[in-house]
């Protein structure tokens, strides 16, 4: 009893954290099914089991969910799995994120900014734009812009955990590298691939190019390419069960549209507000980042997330799905992480000295400033739940 108690006094902020994700995601399921892909998932994990079909397409966290409700093959506790396994997933990216944080700040302010993570947003400019009578039209706070966090798909948010491992333990490579590390890599680069491969499609690109300027031609990058190739092993699997050519769905790649007008009338407004803060980030803090492998990480892993999006599409049934979308999701998380990480180490390294005092007061000015510009996308974060919670409305 002591020892739970002790648990319990221990990790309360951890606890709470995973109530509270229940609560959340169990009215995502249960309140508002018309405008989420939860109950769908749900429905998806009952018809593998069904049609014998566990370990078809991107299938992991398919096959937690018939796992947990015990291969009933009934729908309420298939949906209650999914359920769990995302609520633990959010929890899980909390205490990663905590962990993390606690090695530049105290436990607090760790909580705190793990916490921001959770919730972090884009600005919505258009939506409020209402008001002034500008943008009448444009009723969404999520739809076209490019997000941080999704609170409706039930895939995304089961991959960001394995996502966040394989991250930073890919950091810790480009430090120094190390063969056991490389082994925990490849584990959770199958892992993540299995449950949604959208955020390898933008690591198997960026890890490579950061590992040959770090190791050119040595060892540890030939080595580094194992999980690369792995992970493709898993994305080749999952293609060939996916698209097995008797539905008539497939994958297209077109560029042409990038070099139209009507592309960019169509994308360059939602781009620019949603870049805005990554943009300000990169001017005010250049001399700090240029030279840290994670910021050209991140930037590479961006680029190609968005390139995906733009020239990347589904045909037949599933060319409405969005399935290409959703790693501009995880990388854009990524991309908030890293901005309020390095926030985090110029406030730290303030603290050190080093510097000259109008220096370090100027740093002081822009830290506090980017902290209430990134207090406010939190804010967003916590606006657009509310609204969606409030008018079931996902866009």
């Amino acid at each position: 009893m002591n020892r739970v108690k002790k648990f319990i006094r221990t990790n309360t902020d951890t606890i709470a954290v995973g109530v509270f994700m229940l609560l959340c995601f169990a009215y995502v399921m249960f309140g508002i099914a018309d405008d989420s892909d939860l109950p769908a998932h749900a429905r998806g994990a009952q018809m593998m089991l069904k049609e014998n079909h566990l370990f078809e397409n991107n299938f992991l966290m398919y096959l937690l969910a018939n796992v947990l409700s015990f291969f009933s093959g009934a729908l309420f506790p298939i949906q209650c799995a999914i359920v769990v396994l995302i609520a633990a997933s959010n929890t899980a990216k909390y205490v990663l994120m905590k962990n993390e944080f606690c090695r530049m700040v105290n436990v607090k302010h760790a909580m705190v900014a793990s916490a921001a993570l959770l919730f972090v947003y884009v600005i919505p400019v258009f939506y409020f734009l209402k008001v002034f009578g500008v943008f009448l039209e444009t009723n969404n706070m999520y739809l076209q812009y490019y997000v941080p966090n999704v609170w409706h798909n039930s895939t995304i948010l089961c991959m960001m955990p394995f996502a966040i491992v394989t991250f930073l333990l890919s950091i810790r490579q480009f430090e120094q590298y190390d063969k056991k590390r490389n082994g925990l890599i490849i584990l959770f680069v199958v892992l993540c691939t299995l449950v949604k491969p959208s955020f390898f499609f933008c690591y198997a690109l960026a890890f490579p190019i950061i590992m040959f300027v770090r190791y050119r031609f040595g060892k540890e990058f030939f080595c580094s390419l194992l999980p690369v190739l792995i992970g493709c092993v898993c994305v080749l699997y999952e293609f060939l069960t996916i698209y097995d050519g008797g539905d008539g769905n497939g994958v297209s790649i077109d560029v042409l549209p990038l070099f139209t007008l009507d592309f960019w009338k169509s994308h360059i407004l939602y781009f620019a507000v949603s870049m805005a803060l990554p943009a300000l980030f990169v001017v005010f803090y250049y001399k700090e980042i240029h030279c840290d492998r994670e910021f050209w990480f991140v930037l590479i892993m961006l680029v190609v997330a968005l390139g995906v999006v733009w020239c990347c599409h589904e045909t037949g049934t599933r060319a409405s799905h969005g399935n290409f979308s959703w790693q501009v999701v995880s990388t854009m998380w990524f991309v908030y992480y890293y901005i309020l990480k390095t926030i985090l180490k110029s406030h730290k390294s303030i603290q050190y000295g080093g510097a000259s005092e109008s220096c370090n007061k100027q740093r002081i000015r822009v830290n506090k400033c980017f902290l209430v510009l990134y207090g406010i996308h939190v804010v967003m974060g916590l606006l657009y739940l509310i609204k969606f919670f409030v008018t079931k409305d996902m866009a």
